[in-house]
């Protein structure tokens, strides 16, 4: 389902509650982050921030896992950053009130944003 939503241009997010090891391990499943991509946590002083300016990385690392304590940490424009930069997104760990604070940051980016689940 995620790869015929790609096709047609939508950008599938996983927000959820969940730890974010099985969080990366269920957005790989589904493949919501694509098999041989990294995720930024999976780069040893990666910053996800920081990661893209550096050409060598920037091509294998379009997948980013964000945990709950993190975004409660980023200003509005990181979060913007973060839903501009990056494919493949997973957040980890959010509560209800950081599941709104995502949804308004992709409507402040002109998404369309439906939820589920």
């Amino acid at each position: 389902a995620v790869s015929k939503c790609r096709s047609a241009g939508i950008k599938v997010i996983m927000v959820t509650g969940d730890h974010p090891l099985t969080a990366k391990a269920i957005g790989r499943k589904v493949g919501i982050i694509s098999p041989g991509i990294y995720a930024v946590d999976e780069i040893p002083g990666a910053d996800p921030f920081t990661i893209l300016q550096q050409p060598n990385l920037a091509k294998q690392t379009l997948a980013v896992v964000v945990h709950g304590s993190e975004l409660a940490e980023m200003s509005d424009a990181q979060l913007d950053y973060i839903l501009a930069n990056y494919l493949e997104i997973v957040f980890a760990r959010t509560s209800p009130t950081q599941k709104l604070r995502i949804v308004e940051g992709c409507q402040r980016a002109g998404f369309v944003v439906a939820v589920t689940g």
